[in-house]
């Protein structure tokens, strides 16, 4: 896919006539031609380009130096990947409302309202840092003053007694969060669509004006066999770096949600942690209903980044991990009251912690080790070449010019 290539790369690889017809510009991330006739590209430039009364050489340098530096953040790639991302995102919360096959939309809606009304009455839940939602406040009051009533916080043998009553509330409150988060995620991907979305209108834009200058000098024809063969080798050089593109993409998105479950298990572990040497039980029981409320934030982060880079395998953090913490954060408020089992889960926070923290580190590693170079590398290529063609242009339409 690409960012908005400008000449389709199927012509013979034997330039046989000076004056071949230029190819129009393929858009790679919609596969939409830009097919404009000479005459049509006239008109545009007659009525539209603020370049009538300047030198059209100039402009087409201009505008040419303007579309690589656009290229060179891949919009049309970036936008197809993150187009995908929010279907996928889309589809997992739509299921987890239970939305999922419903094929009428009237019950559909009103399905979806009853729901989200039923998710919205937890409280707002802060931004963490960077600006990435990864906390949420105590999901009811009831519960809270449930468990205070009850004394599991500060009794070790209330606490056994009702921990299967309340690892079932625990359940239910927390797939409440994952609706929430799916949701609060879902959102954000959407301003980053829409910011694609943009750059890559004006990046098509650009293209337009700059043809209507090519086809006014040249007729939209090929002027030199040197032009066609840069052309040729510039289009199949921003292939390359437009499918590098797209992976840095998905690479960014999985940094971004690794970072913050990397953040949020930090500051559950700090909480849980401080809550051992609190005595006031509501005080405790406040903290645990955050420290849980954290963890699984972390956790919903980390299963979207797998998500996001599903054919990579994240190292230091494994499935059993991740089941060990979710049944800990279960269980999380009545074991809190039971010196062995705080102290067992104090263990398991603090792995899973030091993991996150492994992880976020060794992609972001990897990633400057690999993938980056890669595409630097494909855009200096297509830099180089984009140049090349844009001196050739304007030495040939300067002559002309002449």
């Amino acid at each position: 896919m690409g960012c908005g290539s400008s000449m389709d790369t199927q012509t013979n690889p034997v330039v046989t006539e000076v004056s071949s017809e230029m190819q129009p510009r393929q858009n790679g991330a919609a596969g939409v031609l830009v097919v404009l006739s000479p005459s049509t590209y006239v008109l545009i430039l007659i009525n539209t380009l603020p370049f009538r009364h300047q030198n059209i050489v100039e402009q087409y340098v201009r505008l040419d130096e303007q579309i690589s530096k656009l290229e060179g953040t891949c919009p049309g790639p970036r936008m197809a990947t993150v187009e995908a991302w929010v279907e996928h995102l889309k589809g997992k919360h739509e299921a987890m409302l239970g939305l999922e096959g419903m094929g009428d939309a009237a019950p559909l809606r009103e399905r979806q309202r009853e729901t989200e009304e039923e998710v919205l009455a937890l409280p707002n839940y802060t931004m963490g840092r960077q600006g990435d939602p990864i906390v949420a406040n105590t999901p009811t009051k009831d519960l809270a003053q449930l468990a205070y009533n009850l004394g599991v916080i500060a009794d070790a043998r209330k606490a056994s007694m009702h921990e299967d009553f309340f690892a079932s509330l625990s359940e239910s409150a927390l797939h409440l969060l994952s609706i929430r988060y799916y949701g609060e995620l879902l959102e954000h991907t959407k301003v980053r669509l829409k910011t694609l979305v943009e750059s890559y209108a004006e990046l098509n834009e650009l293209y337009v004006r700059q043809d209507g200058i090519i086809a006014y000098m040249s007729g939209g024809t090929y002027m030199t066999r040197l032009e066609e063969s840069i052309d040729e080798q510039l289009e199949t050089a921003r292939d390359t770096r437009d499918k590098l593109g797209s992976t840095l993409e998905q690479w960014r998105i999985c940094g971004l949600l690794l970072r913050a479950a990397a953040n949020s298990s930090t500051q559950a572990l700090k909480q849980w942690r401080q809550l051992g040497r609190m005595i006031d039980p509501k005080q405790k029981l406040q903290w645990s209903l955050d420290c849980r409320s954290l963890l699984h934030a972390s956790m919903i982060s980390l299963e979207a980044a797998q998500l996001a880079l599903p054919h990579v395998e994240l190292k230091y953090i494994s499935h059993r991990q991740v089941v060990a913490v979710k049944h800990c954060n279960t269980y999380l408020i009545t074991d809190i009251a039971n010196k062995a089992r705080y102290e067992h889960t104090s263990r398991v926070f603090t792995s899973y912690e030091s993991n996150m923290s492994k992880t976020c580190t060794w992609l972001y590693e990897t990633f400057n080790n690999t993938l980056r170079p890669d595409f630097d590398k494909a855009e200096e290529t297509v830099s180089r070449l984009a140049k090349t063609l844009r001196d050739h242009r304007e030495e040939v339409f300067s002559a002309m010019r002449k």
